[in-house]
């Protein structure tokens, strides 16, 4: 399997202007420079050989909403129009925990590409909510809140290089295995949602579920919190993706 990513020239072309926003940032007073990182399902399928127009970029230092601003000054000035296609559409996506909307972030959509800005961040849970308290957090931090160690990985567009911070995305993805970073027991507590989409990441990419985390979702209690804290809409969401994957998981989990 492949352990470095070669951009498109669109790709290539957005993560300049990314770098020369977050450069741009850096000489204004009273900001640093962000740290830029392409993440998740693209870092993924672009190691898969598969492509991808849908990019999350994670930024460090600042919300996705913010970045998206400084982006849309950068890219009004008169040298940067001459550089950069005009055709740049940024919208503010306000926060909806209910639809897994936890921040507000920004979309665009630029040179074919849709993209989405937002900030590394950090997850606290409570015992009645599968919707987590936010706060700003570092790039561990990010990856460990992630529901899969494959989707976990992150592409740092400084260094252009990949940054496993999992330390079992290539491991897993070698294995064509379903693996939550952090305790499976604790994942599925936290959000039982993410037992269906561990059971749809298996369906899409032919992979088979780790075997911690199948007792995992076997567990009795992790049901009793499933059917407390997931709507019907949300579970209706998650079976039509899943059917939507080219093979069935390789293993099957227990009826409940």
């Amino acid at each position: 399997m492949r352990r470095t990513i070669e951009l498109s020239d669109q790709e290539a072309t957005l993560r300049q202007l990314l770098l020369d926003v977050s450069t741009h940032i850096g000489t204004l007073d009273g900001h640093s420079r962000p740290q830029l990182r392409f993440t998740g399902g693209w870092v993924r399928d672009k190691l898969l050989g598969v492509g991808s127009k849908d990019i999350d970029i994670a930024i460090d230092s600042m919300t996705g909403y913010k970045f998206g601003l400084f982006m849309k000054q950068y890219l009004e000035q008169p040298d940067t129009q001459a550089k950069y296609p005009k055709s740049v559409k940024l919208s503010k996506i306000e926060a909806n925990p209910e639809k897994s909307k936890h921040l507000e972030t920004t979309t665009g959509h630029i040179m074919g590409l849709d993209i989405d800005l937002v900030n590394l961040r950090k997850e606290t849970y409570t015992e009645d909510s599968r919707n987590p308290q936010m706060e700003f957090g570092t790039p561990e931090d990010d990856a460990l809140r992630r529901d899969a160690t494959v989707n976990a990985m992150f592409y740092n567009l400084d260094k252009s290089e990949i940054e496993d911070f999992t330390g079992r995305g290539f491991q897993d993805m070698e294995r064509g295995v379903i693996k939550t970073p952090l305790s499976p027991y604790q994942t599925f507590k936290d959000d039982p949602l993410r037992l269906l989409r561990a059971i749809r990441f298996a369906s899409r990419l032919g992979y088979s579920i780790d075997a911690e985390d199948e007792r995992a979702m076997s567990d009795p209690g992790i049901w009793e919190e499933f059917k407390l804290k997931i709507t019907r809409e949300r579970v209706g969401i998650e079976v039509t993706k899943m059917l939507q994957g080219d093979q069935a998981p390789r293993n099957c989990l227990p009826n409940h």
